[in-house]
């Protein structure tokens, strides 16, 4: 049974495929492909779009002809398509109505058959293209063929193709080489260098003033290029040793640009040299951010600072601090102005005069716990208090033998804490609520997704809660934190719960 179904199955697989590849007229041509390959294209102008190759010696039916190319169907995979019918050779086996043509071949080559490289186009002139019959007739000249001729522009042997269209719809193809040869050039030679050879580092090459002399060895005259011609025109090649071209930046040394026209044995040289670039100035582009030091102990800060260096080809850039040569010995700063600072780049200097101060103390910063509600009786934590002394420098340092005011937790509503360092104070408020709010995990006033987060680590033993914060993560007043506490914390912060509705979330203090 189960080799039954595989059978019906390969079947069923065959007659598919049969049903899509197309049938092969009996009446097609048989062809050989002559070329070395020979592209199937979708239509006979889509010559950019191949969409089979086939190779030298395989056979193909041609089923009908358009503009000299042939129609087919491969019979190994279906695929149809166009070929140019010239590398294509009739395989001999009789058309109808094809005027028992056998073949076409080439009974005397043009009488020219050696081209110069794009100077020259082709002629026919000699050219007898002769038919040969399968009834036995005599060979015998025709004409009406086409002659499908090659690119003449690069040199080499080149195949040109004829092509002969039978009445009966035969197309038969013979073709023949000639021969492309090389422009007869003797030499190129310099007859004037560029009007600048000699360059500082970093200047940029320019060619004006050279001129090329390029001679023929078949007697025609001498042609001269200047500059601009050579740098415009395509059969010149300009191969530097360092990549040199026209205004292209020349680096330190000799440089050698070698000058090719059409063909590798045809080309000259030029010398360039350039020397060191000098540093002929330095100057401040911009101040650093402060010429205040208060350290005696490490060098000022630059930041900020940016230095302006001009070379003598003219060239002008950019030098930071970490480019240059920092000098000075902060541990001889004097109070006030006159500290000098040394920076140099490539043998200049500049000099940067600095103030030192004493950094002395302006102020205190104070941040604040993140929990600033308490409720009454509850004890008031402040553990998280940060306090921060900052001096003219910007320097913040942190303190803790700071004095601070008394906090009454009897008493209820807002109560004002005073931190105190030497002269300096800072204060902020604190409020003990008579009541706690449900779902304020975190005291801050309001009930936002934090809050809910708060409690739902409590509810997973993430975090422990005591006091406010335990009593307010307990939203739904059942006695513990759980998951259903967080939830609806969650959503009370978005406005889908109303929390303060439930029984018992407003909790006055024993």
């Amino acid at each position: 049974m189960q080799i039954k179904k595989i059978l019906s199955a390969v079947l069923c697989i065959f007659l598919c495929i049969g049903s899509v590849l197309p049938a092969f007229a009996a009446d097609r041509v048989k062809y050989t492909v002559s070329a070395e390959k020979a592209n199937m294209l979708p239509s006979p102008d889509a010559l950019r779009s191949p969409i089979w190759t086939l190779q030298k010696g395989d056979i193909v039916y041609v089923s009908e002809t358009q503009n000299n190319f042939g129609f087919i169907t491969l019979k190994s995979n279906g695929i149809s398509g166009w070929v140019y019918m010239p590398l294509l050779t009739f395989s001999g086996e009789k058309a109808q109505n094809t005027e028992n043509i056998k073949k076409i071949y080439v009974k005397s080559i043009p009488t020219k058959t050696s081209y110069i490289e794009g100077e020259e186009e082709f002629s026919a002139e000699g050219l007898k293209i002769f038919a040969s019959f399968s009834d036995g007739k005599q060979d015998a000249e025709i004409s009406g063929y086409k002659l499908y001729v090659p690119d003449f522009s690069s040199y080499g042997t080149k195949t040109v193709y004829i092509s002969y269209s039978a009445p009966g719809g035969a197309v038969f193809n013979a073709s023949f080489s000639v021969e492309v040869i090389k422009v007869p050039l003797g030499n190129i030679t310099v007859v004037s260098l560029p009007d600048k050879t000699d360059y500082i580092e970093g200047e940029t090459l320019d060619l004006s003033g050279l001129k090329l002399k390029l001679s023929y060895s078949d007697g025609r005259a001498d042609e001269i290029y200047a500059a601009e011609d050579i740098l415009t025109n395509r059969d010149f090649t300009l191969l530097g040793c360092h990549s040199e071209t026209q205004d292209k930046e020349l680096s330190y040394g000799k440089h050698t640009l070698n000058i090719y026209y059409k063909y590798p044995e045809i080309s000259c040289s030029v010398s360039f040299s350039a020397k060191r670039k000098t540093l002929l100035s330095l100057s401040i582009k911009t101040l650093p951010k402060s010429l205040v030091t208060y350290s005696k102990t490490a060098v000022p800060s630059l930041d900020g600072l940016t230095l302006t260096a001009v070379f003598d080809n003219n060239q002008s850039i950019t030098v930071y601090p970490k480019d240059c040569n920092v000098n000075c010995d902060p541990s001889n700063f004097i109070l006030g102005s006159g500290n000098i600072v040394t920076v140099s780049y490539g043998g200049k200097s500049i000099i940067l005069d600095f103030t030192y101060a004493i950094d002395e103390i302006t102020g205190l910063k104070v941040i604040t716990p993140r929990v600033m509600n308490f409720t009454l009786g509850e004890k008031i934590d402040l553990s998280e208090l940060k306090v921060y002394i900052t001096k003219k420098s910007g320097e913040e340092t942190p303190i803790s033998d700071y004095s601070m005011s008394e906090i009454d937790p009897s008493v209820s509503g807002a109560q004002t804490v005073q931190i105190v360092y030497k002269e300096f104070s800072e204060v902020f408020n604190i409020n003990i609520s008579p009541y706690f709010q449900r779902g304020d995990v975190d005291g801050l006033g309001d009930i936002t997704a934090a809050d809910a987060r708060r409690a739902l680590r409590a509810a997973v033993k993430l975090i422990t809660l005591s006091g406010y914060p335990l009593r307010a993560a307990d939203a739904d007043a059942d006695g513990e934190v759980t998951a259903a506490d967080a939830r609806l914390i969650l959503r009370a912060s978005v406005g889908l719960e109303n929390i303060l509705s439930f029984d018992n979330l407003i909790v006055l203090p024993n």
